[in-house]
């Protein structure tokens, strides 16, 4: 009867601790952030997106649910403090950047100081995401997981009547009606300001290779066609619109292929449906599909690349894992992988270097699978070596095929892997202009020429290494400058790399909306230079986009300008940010090595290489991040259905 007492009083001693703990962890994050508001409404930048109320918010809740001490979760308690601190110290760390005057006001101790307080309710949040996953597998702790309903398992099972050869037509239709609102209003297309160098080339200067060939080429194969067709009266006008309906066709199918795989994969029908509802009509991806950009095609092939991927380590290539035909619809899906890989690899010029990584990984991993597994297992890892090295050899023979064909160059394409150097020599340049030394001045005038020094704007490096010409004389006194200021100011690198990539792990950042082009702001560049609106016109004679709907351009211009109404609407403001699908790729890593699943890792890893290129880019863009968004979203919903149904299998 003693040791039951002592039991009890035991237990309410600890929820006392446990309540005061929880106390004191919201009082210190509401006077932290009562500060954060003071500080801002004294220096006049008071409004933000909202994501940092929300992100109070939501730590709050989780909180007072007590997930300070969850248990059920995977992870040593250090291991999720550490996680913790490092997501709340790159948010207070971009607030402090991101906020005019912040660094003439507060100290590095009260960043600190406001780490050390928003930390615990960034690990409440995590603890509650890590539980949640968890018990989605099955794994928690005796007790604490709830068994899965019966419409639950209805869902994760083959549903009656479903047919996916249907279901892929009628999200095509739907997602291409959609698509034609913005073509309607926006006809022939949008030409942002990548387009007019690659005109330039189809008409005037010759092609290179600075964008992706196969791109030009099929801008180039469109405007022939326009030229071809007999009842148009500008042929130019009609080619753009011959590309954008291409581009549709092409974006649209990905789209409808997707949806039907994660239906298959035993995702909710009602997500599904609301997936093929965005993909038609949300503003994002109908915009990006009539704007002639490299990037949108590009972004289509990443997400089904990534389901294709999904199937390769989860079901070897197979849609089924019984029933007659399976061998049939093995071949057909090595063959649409095949060439999936191939294209994959032609419309991004930097693809090869992330693909290369996906190859070494992959192939780790289908090896170490089969030695375990059966002699079929070992066929099928052999035959897909051996469709990565025929996809590597067609893609350089056709690539150097068409560099050939069309006499292309590629005296542009150095420059571009110069953006952290370029950014990084400015910043210090900039900063600690009177502490140059006579050979520092000679070198970066080597670089970028007599008495000049390179431009430097914290959010793109298009600006720092535009003038730098790729000779091998600039190139080593371009590295013998880096090498030397990096060795005095390894800070202002740092910062240097950090700013410049500051839509990749800020989720409130706001540099890419107003901080890269004055004449292209906003969430979607949909514009080019007034100044080359003479320079258009010799490029494509006649083309004028129409201008008989002006109120769907008014809307569709205020959802992408800088001032768009998403920003006022939290929820919409987080996601639309390019860094929280860039950290939801790292919690589904982390979550994936928690749960050790090592074979859901493999399909993230591409696009953890296509961020690392990224991350050396010029700048962060919607349309640059566009890819990660698309793929990291159906990993995540394919991620869920398999956890889902692996505990169903277990039960």
């Amino acid at each position: 009867m003693e040791r039951r007492k002592d039991f009890y009083q035991d237990r309410e001693y600890h929820g006392r601790l446990q309540q005061i703990m929880t106390a004191v962890s919201l009082l210190a994050a509401a006077l932290a952030a009562g500060r954060v508001i003071f500080v801002s409404y004294r220096l006049g930048v008071l409004y933000t997106f909202g994501i940092f109320y929300l992100a109070i918010l939501i730590g709050t809740v989780c909180m007072l649910k007590k997930a300070l001490f969850l248990r059920e979760v995977f992870f040593s308690v250090w291991t999720r403090i550490l996680l913790a601190y490092i997501f709340t110290g790159f948010q207070v760390l971009g607030l402090y950047y991101s906020t005019p005057g912040m660094e003439e006001t507060v100290g590095v101790w009260e960043l600190l100081l406001w780490t050390f307080c928003f930390a615990p309710l960034t690990f409440g949040a995590q603890n509650m995401l890590f539980a949640w996953v968890r018990r989605l597998c099955g794994r928690a702790e005796p007790g604490s997981c709830q068994r899965i309903s019966g419409r639950e398992e209805r869902t994760i099972s083959a549903e009656a009547g479903f047919s996916p050869w249907k279901s892929f037509w009628t999200a095509y239709g739907v997602i291409l009606a959609g698509f034609m609102i913005p073509f309607a209003a926006y006809y022939p297309a949008i030409m942002a300001y990548d387009v007019i160098p690659q005109l330039d080339q189809i008409k005037i200067s010759g092609y290179t290779t600075h964008h992706p060939l196969i791109h030009t080429l099929m801008l180039a194969g469109s405007l022939k066609v326009g030229e071809m067709l007999p009842v148009v009266h500008n042929a130019d006008r009609a080619g753009l619109a011959v590309y954008t309906i291409l581009q549709m066709l092409i974006v649209a199918g990905c789209f409808a292929y997707v949806s039907v795989y994660l239906r298959k994969k035993g995702v909710s029908k009602y997500i599904c449906y609301l997936f093929v509802l965005c993909a038609a009509f949300y503003p994002t991806h109908g915009m990006l599909a009539v704007s002639i950009t490299k990037d949108t095609v590009y972004a289509a092939l990443v997400m089904l690349f990534t389901v294709f991927v999904w199937e390769l380590v989860t079901t070897g290539g197979r849609e089924s894992r019984d029933g007659d035909g399976q061998q049939d619809r093995r071949r057909v899906w090595m063959a649409a992988y095949w060439i999936l890989t191939v294209l994959l690899l032609l419309f991004r010029n930097n693809s090869i270097y992330a693909w290369i990584l996906y190859l070494i990984v992959v192939s780790i991993g289908l090896y170490g699978k089969a030695s375990r597994e059966s002699v079929e297992a070992k066929r099928f890892a052999g035959k897909i070596s051996l469709i990565h090295v025929t996809a590597l050899l067609a893609y350089l023979a056709l690539h150097a095929g068409m560099v050939r064909a069309v006499e292309a160059s590629s005296a542009t394409y150095a420059r571009e892997m110069l953006s952290v150097p370029a950014q990084q020599i400015a910043r210090a340049a900039a900063y600690h202009e009177d502490e140059l030394t006579e050979e520092d001045r000679e070198r970066l005038a080597v670089v970028w020429g007599e008495d000049v020094l390179p431009e430097y704007v914290p959010a793109i490096a298009d600006r720092s290494k535009r003038d730098i010409d790729g000779s091998s004389e600039v190139l080593e006194a371009l590295l013998s400058e880096w090498v030397s200021l990096g060795i005095r100011y390894p800070g202002e690198y740092l910062e240097a790399f950090l700013l410049k990539n500051k839509g990749m792990w800020y989720l409130e950042d706001s540099s890419y909306l107003y901080d890269i082009y004055s004449y292209a702001k906003g969430y979607l560049q949909i514009t080019y230079p007034s100044d080359q609106q003479e320079y258009v016109q010799a490029l494509v004679p006649g083309y004028a986009r129409h201008q008989r709907l002006q109120f769907l351009q008014a809307v569709y211009r205020y959802f992408a300008g800088g001032d768009a109404v998403w920003k006022y609407v939290p929820p919409f403001s987080l996601v639309m940010q390019p860094a929280f699908y860039c950290w939801l790729l790292f919690y589904y890593l982390v979550c994936c090595i928690g749960l050790k699943k090592g074979s859901y890792l493999i399909p993230a890893v591409y696009l953890i290489a296509l961020a690392g290129t990224l991350l050396l880019g010029p700048c962060v863009l919607v349309r640059y991040v566009y890819p990660l968004m698309l793929a990291v979203t159906a990993l995540v919903l394919l991620a869920a259905a398999e956890l889902r149904f692996d505990s169903v299998k277990i039960r």
